[in-house]
């Protein structure tokens, strides 16, 4: 399902509504306060897009969060500024509510792993440590996610990891 606000084109994938309906069905009791921490994320990136003179092309909503593009040719203090005012809102959601929820959204974002945050944030200085550390960051947070499925039957780590792999072999 996909619409437009202004010039911007929302999509909101099948992915999504499966995935929280899922967690709804479950009764995940931080679903809701997931989805909105991620979506103060996203409108941090898109607030400081605004503020140095950007504009938002898309905004998808899908199985892997949220994620906002935009085309605009910008310097590296202002991409800088955009890319690291996603996880910046987090750090302050957590240290005024005290939330695991926006510490583990702002740890996970800032890992050197092209495409979170801390990742893009690496690429802008360069782009063989990018490579790099994206390759190591996203083997190290496999292992550790096979060791919270065997230890803890967790398997949300898993999740996040299957998709930087599959990000990484696209890219």
């Amino acid at each position: 399902m996909s619409f437009y606000i202004k010039r911007c084109r929302v999509t909101v994938d099948f992915s999504f509504i499966l995935i929280l309906s899922f967690a709804l069905l479950l009764e995940v009791d931080n679903i809701i306060y997931l989805i909105l921490f991620s979506i103060l994320h996203e409108l941090g990136h898109l607030f400081s897009l605004k503020l140095c003179g950007g504009n938002a092309d898309s905004l998808t909503l899908s199985f892997y969060g949220l994620a906002l593009k935009y085309s605009n040719t910008l310097s590296r203090n202002k991409e800088l500024i955009i890319i690291a005012s996603g996880p910046i809102v987090n750090l302050l959601l957590y240290l005024l509510l005290r939330d695991n929820i926006n510490l583990a959204l702002f740890v996970l974002n800032m890992l050197p792993v092209f495409p979170l945050d801390g990742g893009r944030l690496v690429m802008l200085f360069s782009y063989k440590l990018s490579v790099a550390l994206s390759r190591v960051f996203t083997i190290l947070i496999f292992v550790i996610s096979i060791i919270m499925v065997v230890k803890y039957k967790s398997f949300s780590l898993l999740l996040i990891s299957i998709y930087l792999v599959a990000y990484s072999i696209m890219y």
